[in-house]
């Protein structure tokens, strides 16, 4: 059947009014209204930004790779399913050799966003790791 296909043939009914709409092209910039929580690899930086620091960021700071739902929220969290998950996000999460996130310390961070860096969220799916970090501000 592809071959039969000519070049350029509609392959889809599109409306003609969603081929004539006018596309915005997004900002390049993004302004957030609150902190930014780095997910480090040093628990030092972490337990700063707790503590109330920003960092500035630059590409010298070591950015968590492979964070798994395990580390967002550990499988004994999944009992909780109302705003109470969102005292426990990151709680799993291994910086180094310490687990440098305390219960609540991110809500009370406010922070708004979090950074990692990459294959976040991976592994076994389940909805509490973000509905955890929704109720914790992020």
């Amino acid at each position: 059947m592809l071959a039969s296909l000519q070049v350029g043939a509609d392959l889809s009914p599109m409306p003609t009014s969603l081929l004539a709409r006018q596309v915005a092209r997004r900002q390049d910039l993004v302004r957030l209204s609150g902190r930014v929580l780095y997910l480090t690899e040093d628990p030092a930086l972490i337990r700063r930004q707790l503590d109330g620091e920003d960092l500035q960021w630059n590409s010298s700071i070591r950015l968590r790779d492979n964070i798994s739902t395990d580390e967002i929220t550990p499988a004994y969290i999944c009992y909780y399913f109302d705003e109470t998950l969102g005292e426990f996000p990151y709680l799993g999460l291994k910086a180094g050799d310490q687990f440098p996130i305390p219960r609540g310390s991110v809500k009370r961070g406010g922070f708004v966003a979090s950074v990692a860096g990459k294959r976040r969220g991976k592994g076994s799916s389940r909805e509490q790791s973000p509905y955890a970090e929704l109720m914790a501000g992020i």
